[in-house]
């Protein structure tokens, strides 16, 4: 599988799983639909999670697409669902020193087995107070060496991400560049554009050769986004696979959203609504087609 395969499933993927609209419990905690603020009605019979939790598991139509393995607060390995196949799987392996996440390592299996296939293996280094401040990407093709990527960070005063620069290399000599923009409205990301080109030999951009795409995320929710219960270094590489995913950086739930590739390709637009427990995590959407499986702590 080339890297455009690798990265369409993974988009496919997650376009599905945003446009399906549904986010749940196996049984809706609680069974309540804050939409309205009114109690919904339901059979459900999980145990009420008052206390704690973190997510372990999207469900779509009793199919697993999103799983989370976790011990306490740790997250060892997240696994999602290829669209190219029943038994096909993304997965992301998280590596941690002195309690931060500082490797990530995706790659896809088949039947349980790692495929012959593009992988990518994240470095993640941190500044003083806490912030990613760097971050390399070796990927390898089997067990070919391929290409590999440097990002960097900036931040605004009160700490919120605004821009990632990655470079891209082959061997010594660099090629491509995309930079990630971020626009933030309170604490969520709003808008994300991504200007992608070429490089000199020494990594200086050609800004004459930039296309740009648009990942605008017009409306969210006030309430938990589940996401946010699993560590946020992780969520920021797993978007570095393809921007549409940084919108589970947010504190709260994404309901509206389109992507604006670059001409001629058509904008892709998305709406979707959730039901919530007592304590404002999504469980469903508002068919229960989907659902989100937590864990107590």
């Amino acid at each position: 599988m080339n890297r455009n395969k690798f990265i369409t499933g993974v988009a496919t993927l997650l376009l599905g799983f945003m446009f399906s609209c549904d986010n749940t419990t196996a049984d809706p905690i609680n069974n309540t639909v804050n939409n309205n603020g009114n109690p919904g009605s339901g059979g459900g019979s999980a145990p009420s999670i008052t206390g704690p939790r973190i997510l372990h598991k999207i469900n779509v139509n009793n199919v697993t697409n999103q799983e989370f393995v976790t011990t306490g607060t740790t997250l060892e390995k997240a696994i999602f669902k290829e669209a190219s196949g029943p038994n096909s799987f993304l997965i992301g392996n998280v590596t941690y020193t002195l309690g931060k996440v500082t490797k990530v390592k995706f790659a896809q299996e088949v039947n349980g087995v790692p495929a012959n296939s593009l992988a990518y293996d994240f470095n993640v280094t941190y500044d003083s107070s806490g912030k990613i401040n760097g971050t390399t990407c070796s990927t390898t093709l089997g067990s070919t060496p391929s290409f590999n990527s440097e990002y960097t960070y900036t931040y605004d005063g009160s700490g919120k991400m605004t821009k990632i620069v990655e470079k891209k290399k082959m061997g010594s000599t660099y090629t491509h560049f995309s930079n990630y923009n971020f626009t933030n409205t309170g604490d969520n990301i709003s808008k994300v554009v991504v200007e992608s080109g070429v490089t000199s030999s020494t990594g200086v951009p050609d800004m004459s050769t930039v296309m740009a795409s648009t990942y605008n995320f017009s409306g969210y929710d006030s309430k938990i986004n589940p996401y946010t219960t699993l560590p946020k270094t992780f969520f920021v590489m797993w978007s570095l696979m393809h921007p549409l995913n940084f919108s589970s950086l947010s504190a709260n739930n994404i309901t509206n959203f389109s992507v604006v590739y670059p001409a001629p390709a058509p904008a892709i637009p998305g709406a979707y609504t959730y039901l919530y427990d007592t304590q404002n995590y999504p469980v469903s959407d508002q068919t229960q087609s989907q659902k989100y499986i937590y864990k107590a702590l």
